[in-house]
């Protein structure tokens, strides 16, 4: 009977090709099976990556609804301060003039001269209007009480009051009052001008226009009074 004897030395194993053959074969599974490993972890951290963009979006998404709530409430907010004021005013005889919340043109891109024209004009009625109630009331800068302007108000005085030679437009105003991300929303712009027409009718602000008629801007009324 013949014996087939294994080798039992390093270097006689590694000299003979049978056996080399069948350590290959065993090292490419032993590879296999680390790059199957490798692959499913690559896939978990895949499957993790999506589903956090997915809830970023969600976030971003819900964000943006909270921000537009919260114009919205800032706009219903002013109205109503608006309304009791001149409800009050009302009730006590001395009502100045009602604030009227409407969509207006941008004065900085104002169409056609006959437009700025018809606005100048109601700005002339309106100056005559509050110069003759000055003569008998004192200056109304003065007079009126800051506490009824509402908070919004109050922030938008502050803000013009900061600069009050700056040239003050809806869009300006509405970028301090609300940030960056209403630059290019018309109805902020005309939230915030109707804010300054209405300061301006308690003259706490100066509504200006250039000397073409074809652009109107606000200035604080201490920059008016000193010059």
């Amino acid at each position: 009977m013949v014996i087939a004897m294994q080798p039992t030395d390093s270097g006689a194993a590694s000299a003979n090709p049978s056996w080399v053959a069948v350590d290959m074969g065993a090292l490419i599974h032993q590879c296999d099976a680390e790059l199957a490993q490798h692959d499913a972890m690559l896939d978990r951290l895949t499957s993790g990556v999506a589903a956090l963009e997915a809830e970023k979006q969600a976030v971003r998404s819900a964000r943006q609804q909270v921000v537009l709530t919260r114009e919205e409430a800032l706009r219903v907010q002013e109205m109503l301060h608006a309304a009791a004021r001149a409800g009050a005013a009302l009730r006590s005889g001395q009502r100045e003039g009602g604030s009227s919340f409407k969509d207006v043109p941008d004065p900085d891109e104002c169409k056609g001269a006959d437009a700025c024209a018809d606005e100048a004009a109601d700005s002339s009625d309106a100056a005559a209007t509050s110069a003759e109630e000055g003569s008998h009331t004192g200056k109304a800068s003065t007079a009126f009480d800051a506490s009824k302007l509402g908070p919004r108000g109050m922030q938008a005085m502050q803000i013009i009051n900061s600069e009050p030679t700056l040239q003050w437009t809806g869009k300006l105003l509405a970028v301090r009052l609300e940030g960056q991300e209403v630059e290019a929303d018309g109805k902020a712009h005309n939230r915030a001008r109707t804010l300054m027409d209405d300061l301006a009718k308690k003259q706490l602000v100066a509504k200006m226009y250039s000397d073409d008629g074809r652009r109107c801007y606000f200035v604080a009324a201490a920059a008016t009074e000193a010059a």
